[in-house]
């Protein structure tokens, strides 16, 4: 047998095995992306988001941020964000943390999940707080709602119910059957 024939037969059949293997790393890549794994990570960060006229939507600090490539959204373990007061707003900066977070493609909705606790501070000075297991922040119009139970707390008064839609530049609250409770400071 000629050495050149040998030599092409090797080199044609570790051609088919190597184009076989990369074929195989391509499809299962192509598999884990399909079953959301993430195109990137970020570990211990501050992120500003801003909206279409270059303010600040909200400030994101978290240990872990992963995207989704499919539909390029932002799930966050236990995010604080800052979401200040938009255009007329007279209250300060919302604190909102939570377990878990999820952030839309274009920044404009946050759904918060798990301990989900809002603070800040009213155009009194008074501090104001919610409690709630699930909350949606749309930080673009600057408003909040819940459809689980809520507790919004400040000096002096106690709100509990469910339903909630809050505007939180105003710092103003309603809620489907809500009890309040006068506390005396």
């Amino acid at each position: 047998m000629n050495w050149r024939l040998a030599l092409s037969a090797m080199l044609v059949i570790a051609a088919i095995i190597i184009g076989g293997a990369l074929w195989r790393e391509r499809a299962a890549l192509d598999n884990s992306l399909e079953q959301g794994r993430s195109d990137y990570t970020l570990y211990d960060f501050e992120l500003v988001s801003l909206d279409a006229q270059g303010k600040e939507a909200f400030t994101l600090h978290a240990p872990k941020l992963t995207r989704d490539p499919a539909v390029r959204t932002l799930a966050v373990v236990t995010p604080v964000f800052l979401i200040p007061a938009r255009d007329g707003g007279n209250g300060a900066p919302w604190d909102v943390r939570s377990k878990t977070g999820w952030v839309s493609a274009a920044g404009d909705e946050i759904r918060l999940r798990g301990d989900v606790v809002a603070t800040s501070v009213d155009a009194d000075g008074q501090s104001v707080r919610m409690d709630t297991q699930q909350l949606n922040v749309f930080p673009h119009a600057n408003r909040a709602t819940s459809a689980v139970q809520v507790s919004v707390k400040q000096p002096g008064l106690i709100l509990n119910g469910h339903a909630m839609e809050a505007r939180l530049d105003l710092q103003r609250v309603s809620m489907k059957d809500a009890k309040a409770r006068y506390v005396p400071k």
